[in-house]
């Protein structure tokens, strides 16, 4: 047994993950604000090196793929143990005071966390359950390795693949020792799952794996894996819902009509919007985010299991829309629409213009006839549109779109739609609305 205090060295290879480093590191640095800490960069265009400077971290530039990219932040630690961990994975907080306990024996050389996801998923929580066991040939990078840095460099290090390099790693150190499993759980990022599809991803990722092991050429997985990758879309669809209980929705026009009726007009209204939904790609990621956190099993029971559900920030409308773009930009994807739900004659035909404009446009974005709007489309988190706006007002659109110049956004205008708040709205869309289809016009006449 060794007595000696072990030193570490966290090391994080990126390539474009503004989305999540932050919270990555400023986790760190809340835990443990001294270690060294490494970000191994390979080519990023975005503000991930802005980032990791912002958080006193050390850049490391390397030619791209992971295990390039991992040697050549190791070859810079100051540590005497290795901590390689993905930038969308997190420690626990007392990882960094029980690894210096573990690693005060010599026997310890190398080992992984287990693993949790930050998305709920049977397929995933089966994954979890598995990584509490010694499934040793089965060890991933994002299980988080720690190895000590002499016995890395024995082994050679990883290997300058663009895939499986963690697989090839583990094979060698079990050669000569073994691969502990710390008792601690690191939670990692769902998102690529999350954007392809959960079960899909996993089927794609155990045929790679099988393949990786009966010997096809890393190099030649690598080319087809990322070929299929960029053929996906990753497109997420988010929908802003209350529960549809009288006297929590549309409390002004239930002054003119009755907190039954009102509500029975909101859930129709979102309710189409569920059913236009269903006209998508199946390659957009549709979230509800609903506004009372204790309502999930109510909305999902109510809207169905193909959508993924997430409560609703704290805070105003802006804030409560920002964080939802946030994390859905978090989790993978490339383009974000965000959709009112009470909005009457929304269509697929809308969303998916909005979709489209956003390959030559900064922003799109859909008006009401009452000064704000029903939908607003990014390619990348900007929170300034939510920042000074006077919500609930005539004014949104309007400050919206100043917000916008100020930025030099290039912007895609959508039709002008009616979204019913009072009675007078209720009355004029029933009056003006060309879609005589529309069932829930259909409905409100009926009722009304």
């Amino acid at each position: 047994m060794l007595d000696v205090r072990s030193t570490f060295s966290i090391i994080i290879p990126t390539l474009n993950e503004e989305a999540v480093l932050s919270d990555c590191l400023l986790r760190i640095r809340k835990t443990e604000p001294g270690v060294d800490v490494i970000i191994a960069d390979g080519g990023s265009i975005d503000r991930t090196v802005q980032i990791a400077i912002e958080y006193g971290a050390t850049i490391c530039h390397s030619e791209r793929g992971r295990g390039q990219q991992c040697n050549a932040g190791a070859a810079l630690a100051s540590g005497d143990t290795l901590i390689f961990l993905h930038a969308d994975t997190h420690l626990p907080e007392e990882a960094i005071r029980r690894l210096r306990e573990i690693f005060r024996d010599d026997r310890v050389q190398i080992g992984t966390f287990r693993i949790s996801f930050d998305t709920q998923h049977w397929l995933l929580r089966l994954f979890c359950f598995l990584s509490r066991f010694d499934m040793g040939r089965f060890r991933f990078g994002d299980q988080c390795i720690v190895v000590r840095k002499s016995f890395f460099n024995t082994i050679g290090g990883f290997p300058s693949w663009r895939l499986f390099e963690d697989l090839e790693l583990m094979r060698k150190a079990r050669k000569k020792t073994r691969i502990h499993q710390f008792p601690m759980t690191v939670v990692t990022s769902a998102r690529r799952l999350i954007q392809n599809g959960v079960i899909r991803q996993q089927v794609r990722n155990s045929y790679y794996t099988l393949l990786y092991l009966l010997g096809v050429s890393p190099e030649k997985l690598a080319i087809n894996y990322e070929r299929k990758q960029k053929g996906l879309t990753c497109v997420s669809l988010i929908i802003f819902v209350r529960f549809p209980q009288p006297g929590k929705v549309k409390t002004r026009l239930a002054m003119s009509i009755g907190h039954a009726e009102a509500s029975r007009l909101y859930r129709l209204c979102a309710e189409n919007v569920f059913e236009e939904t269903k006209r998508l790609s199946g390659n957009i990621r549709s979230y509800i985010f609903y506004a009372d956190k204790n309502d999930k099993d109510s909305v999902t029971k109510w809207a169905g299991l193909r959508f993924h559900f997430k409560p609703q920030a704290e805070g105003d409308l802006g804030k409560r829309i920002d964080a939802a773009f946030n994390h859905v930009f978090r989790q993978g994807a490339r383009k974000a629409v965000i959709v009112a739900s009470d909005v009457p004659d929304l269509l697929a035909e809308d969303i998916k213009n909005a979709i489209t404009a956003l390959d030559s446009h900064d922003l799109v974005i859909g008006p009401t006839n009452d000064g704000g709007y029903y939908l607003l489309g990014m390619k990348r988190l900007l929170s300034e549109l939510f920042l000074g706006i006077t919500w609930s007002t005539h004014k949104v659109y309007e400050e919206t779109l100043k917000v916008g110049e100020y930025l030099g956004l290039k912007v895609h205008y959508l039709r002008s739609l009616d979204d019913i708040d009072t009675e007078e709205d209720l009355n004029r869309w029933l009056d003006t609305s060309s879609n005589v289809d529309n069932p829930v016009r259909s409905a409100m006449q009926n009722m009304l």
